[in-house]
């Protein structure tokens, strides 16, 4: 009767452990959540009832410490609460994989870069010749008054950002705040509650709601188009699903979300370049930016590849 039993409580045990297991996940995804929302919602409900405090609401939670330390505050406050003693999936020692470091810091910049050229294929009357953007916005800090482009010197400028992107250190370290919670923790989170590729589609479309209050002040589209402030949520929820699924890729393959804040920062840089030669005569959901449907083609091309390259579950190895 002994031996008949023991395989019954065995199960039973691992039955237990299984469901508690769970448990402390859902704990640990609603805590971050909660914790972020807080943070970020509060205001901008705030804000909605009353208006007259929006401009300093958008100034608060606009603030880089603010919206991009967020996570990474939720990610520290969530270990604390749920005892959640797990190594994060950060490492600092990124040059130990060369195809992971080339593949964050090149690709994502170079479909970037592409989406900026065919939006002006597309438009090329948005062009600005005479760089009106750059000598408004950068004029305090030695930007000539007087700028002539051809198109020459401006595909020369989006290379030498290009450039730039690929290797801005600061930008990475910058953007690290946002990638430590939704890539390095809140994704494999899900991963433990779902199959990958709904995980990463999900914790996409989580990291884009936590951008609806900064949308809906006008950041990345303004206020002048179709639909505003509500489709530029929309869209902006369909960025951060691109865009996830590239950083997911590379953040299940080496378990390390450091490159998938590059891919952040070279996407935010480069991203850029296009709204410095444009007009901005066309509509902000369109382009230049990656942030509208035309700059962000080539990296949805991109993105569909990888996504059907994902496979089903956590256990990846590692890039050689």
């Amino acid at each position: 009767m002994d031996l008949c039993c023991k395989p019954v409580l065995i199960s039973t045990e691992r039955l237990t452990m299984k469901i508690s297991a769970e448990d402390i996940t859902k704990k640990r995804i609603r805590t971050y959540l909660s914790i972020v929302s807080g943070i970020l919602y509060i205001p901008w409900i705030i804000g909605m009832i009353i208006p007259s405090l929006g401009d300093t609401i958008y100034t608060m939670i606009s603030f880089p410490v603010v919206f991009m330390g967020t996570p990474a505050l939720a990610v520290f406050i969530t270990r604390k609460m749920t005892k959640d003693t797990a190594p994060l999936h950060f490492s600092p020692r990124i040059f130990e994989n060369k195809k992971a470091i080339l593949f964050s810091a090149l690709l994502p910049g170079a479909a970037v870069f592409l989406g900026t050229v065919l939006f002006f294929l597309i438009f090329p009357d948005d062009l600005d010749f005479h760089g009106s953007y750059i000598s408004e916005t950068y004029g305090a800090f030695g930007a000539p008054q007087d700028i002539e482009l051809t198109i020459g010197s401006m595909f020369l400028i989006g290379l030498i950002v290009y450039a730039i992107s690929a290797a801005a250190f600061p930008i990475w370290y910058m953007a690290l705040g946002e990638d430590i919670g939704w890539q390095g923790y809140m994704l494999f989170l899900l991963c433990r509650k779902m199959p990958v590729k709904c995980a990463v589609i999900i914790n996409g479309t989580l990291w884009g709601l936590a951008h609806a209050p900064l949308i809906y002040y006008g950041m990345n589209y303004g206020a002048d188009y179709f639909g505003a402030p509500y489709t530029g949520i929309f869209m902006m929820i369909f960025v951060t699903i691109v865009l996830g699924i590239w950083m997911s890729y590379i953040t299940l393959k080496t378990k390390n979300c450091m490159y998938a804040a590059m891919i952040h920062g070279a996407v935010d840089i480069i991203g850029e370049a296009g709204a410095w030669i444009s007009l901005s005569t066309k509509s902000s959901l369109l382009g230049p930016t990656p942030s509208g449907i035309i700059g962000l083609s080539a990296l949805l091309i991109g993105a569909v590849i990888l996504f059907f390259k994902m496979p089903c579950d956590c256990k990846l190895q590692v890039l050689k």
